[in-house]
């Protein structure tokens, strides 16, 4: 049958309401000791108290019934002697005679006080008719003792010369039936014949007794399983309590306060546990303090020097800057000299910058001046001012932009970012194309920057944004930049509340993914999908395109790229990690450092196979 809509939908709400109260309730079984213990201590306690009721109740019943069977038994033989006896006595009885004897002996049978209901005779069947029978006597009460017994009760009484008895439910009209039995046995009637005698005698008083001390036995094993469960709480808790004071110290600790101690009761075990969490809490405190200690030290030496060396440093490159622009003026091997001075020089300044803002970023002293910006804008930017570089290593840049590119960000910060990760690119492209991708998303805008070189794998992925760190450790630095370039960019995309990511793979390419919201510390999802973009992309199609870096340099709001247009793909908000994937990631390799080259020109950067030559005419000077 279809229910009605409205009844359909109440009965839903009822079975959605069930199913919530019963998830809430197993999550607070899950979630609480105490209740586990004091629930599995009440349920063992109901299952031993209903097992011990039973067998005390199953016993007080039966030896109240036997009592009583063995108690109306007597009364019941009493009565049939006295009954046999009076029938005896009569000598040549006319038939109202002995009528008159039998009911009176069956009225003598109804007793509610001595639990007496009734009484009958009936006569046995298969004998002769007499002149002297009589009309089967009963009791005239509410109880018809006649439909109680039972054909099996009659021919057990007629095969038998002793008392016979039988339980049976005594109908009462006032309520339910009460037990009782119906005993019976034959008396010799003279001049009528055998009959066979039948009394009732009730159990309803025996009853009420085991009903009551039911009643109590439940009552008492409730206030036992009660008492047992408050018990088993207090315990339960006095064992809990340190354990939980234990916890939320382990969690103040976890939030820096390094004061967190527990309060030693007593001697015994959890007195001893309150002892080791408190030398364990002072042997952190003093750990951590010490390593604050030499962490401002580290800090404040790193600002000091760096801040002592900026004005000699300035006053040396200027006077480097002099002897470089005089260097035709020079002898070849001092000109040489003056043009390695000048390039180390720019690098030691640089490198002064870079330790200054992370000195800045370590005592937390970085401020976003913000303001409403073009992130695709910066990028053209950026290309422009490192079009020497791509020029130098035969690099083409292919620029492609798709949605709403503009963010609140402080440009210098992004630039800085995005020079980082173009440098970098264009560095270890091998001469293959680098491809910048600016994507706007609802919450958020990414610049995607992929090259096809050398690439890396998951290892140096995972290390690529940590300070002054080299894929090949075994080598001098020659070619990079000061080693905190992107440890900077990373620094910068998070405090827009942004993140900078990285995939690679050895041999195929490596790519930069920078997501920033729109606006400061929102939460974001990236536009674009962490991906190795050399396996993805058609390459091929990037080097035979007529694009190069100069193509990239119009109007940031037209896609320059032209092809199969994979740039589809991209609009689709996600953030999956592919990988050989690090958050905060750059492409690495065996000739790469953590950080690019943070510069500003072009002509300022040298490639690896550039330095060596140099490095094979110092030695030649020399």
């Amino acid at each position: 049958m279809k229910l009605p809509g409205d009844v359909y939908h109440r009965r839903s709400g009822v079975v959605e309401q069930f199913r919530n109260r019963l998830e809430s309730l197993g999550m607070w079984w899950r979630s609480s000791l105490t209740v586990r213990v004091v629930s599995l201590v009440m349920a063992a306690g109901v299952v031993a108290m209903l097992a011990a009721g039973t067998v005390i109740v199953s016993q007080v019943r039966t030896q109240l019934f036997e009592r009583e069977v063995t108690t109306a038994v007597d009364l019941f033989d009493a009565s049939l002697s006295n009954a046999q006896a009076t029938f005896d006595s009569l000598a040549s009885p006319t038939a109202a005679q002995i009528q008159d004897e039998a009911n009176t002996i069956v009225r003598a049978q109804y007793d509610p006080i001595r639990a007496v209901m009734g009484a009958t005779m009936l006569r046995a069947p298969d004998q002769a008719d007499s002149s002297l029978s009589i009309l089967e006597p009963y009791t005239d009460s509410p109880l018809e003792i006649r439909t109680l017994i039972t054909d099996e009760m009659r021919e057990a009484v007629r095969g038998s010369d002793s008392i016979q008895w039988q339980s049976v439910a005594l109908p009462n009209s006032s309520g339910p039936s009460s037990p009782g039995i119906v005993v019976g046995a034959t008396v010799n009637v003279q001049g009528a014949g055998t009959y066979e005698y039948y009394v009732a005698y009730s159990f309803e008083q025996q009853e009420g007794t085991v009903r009551l001390v039911t009643g109590i036995l439940t009552a008492g094993a409730v206030v036992l399983v009660l008492l047992l469960a408050l018990i088993t709480w207090l315990v339960v808790g006095m064992v809990l309590r340190p354990v939980q004071e234990a916890s939320r110290n382990a969690q103040r600790l976890a939030d820096g306060a390094f004061d967190a101690r527990m309060v030693v009761r007593g001697d015994d075990e959890l007195a001893h546990l309150a002892e080791s969490f408190n030398q364990m809490a002072e042997s952190i405190s003093d750990q951590v303090g010490r390593l604050e200690r030499m962490s401002a030290v580290q800090q404040q030496f790193v600002s000091a020097v760096s801040h002592e060396l900026r004005s000699p440093v300035t006053t040396i490159r200027m006077a480097g800057q002099l002897i470089y622009d005089k260097r035709e003026e020079l002898p070849p091997a001092l000109r040489r000299s003056a043009e390695l001075q000048h390039g180390q020089l720019i690098n030691l300044d640089t490198m002064l910058s870079d330790l200054l803002e992370i000195s800045r970023f370590d005592a937390g002293a970085m401020v976003l001046a913000t303001e409403r910006a073009d992130l695709a804008k910066i990028v053209h930017t950026v290309v422009e001012s490192q079009e020497p570089l791509a020029e130098s290593n035969g690099v083409s840049v292919h620029i492609r932009t798709d949605g709403d590119t503009t963010a609140s960000v402080e440009p210098r910060r992004i630039e800085r970012i995005i020079r980082n990760l173009v440098v970098n690119a264009l560095e270890h492209a091998e001469s293959r194309p680098v491809l910048i991708r600016v994507i706007g998303g609802t919450s958020a805008v990414a610049v995607e920057v992929s090259d096809h070189g050398v690439g890396l794998n998951s290892e140096q992925a995972s290390h690529v944004f940590d300070r002054f760190w080299r894929a090949d450790t075994s080598r001098v630095r020659k070619s990079g930049g000061t080693g905190l370039g992107l440890t900077i960019a990373r620094e910068d995309a998070m405090l827009h509340g942004g993140r900078l990511q990285c995939a690679g793979e050895l041999g195929v390419g490596a790519t930069f993914l920078l997501t920033l919201p729109r606006e400061p510390r929102v939460k974001i999802t990236s536009p674009v999908t962490l991906r190795v973009a050399a396996d993805e992309e058609d390459w091929d199609s990037l080097e035979d395109s007529e694009l190069d870096a100069a193509d990239g340099l119009g109007d940031p709001e037209q896609d320059t790229a032209s092809g199969d247009g994979n740039s589809e793909m991209d609009a689709e908000e996600q953030n999956v990690e592919p990988e050989s994937v690090s958050d905060a990631a750059d492409p690495a390799d065996g000739m790469r450092t953590a950080g690019s080259m943070d510069q500003g020109e072009g002509s300022d950067v040298t490639t690896d196979q550039e330095e060596d030559e140099e490095g094979k005419e110092d030695n030649e000077h020399a």
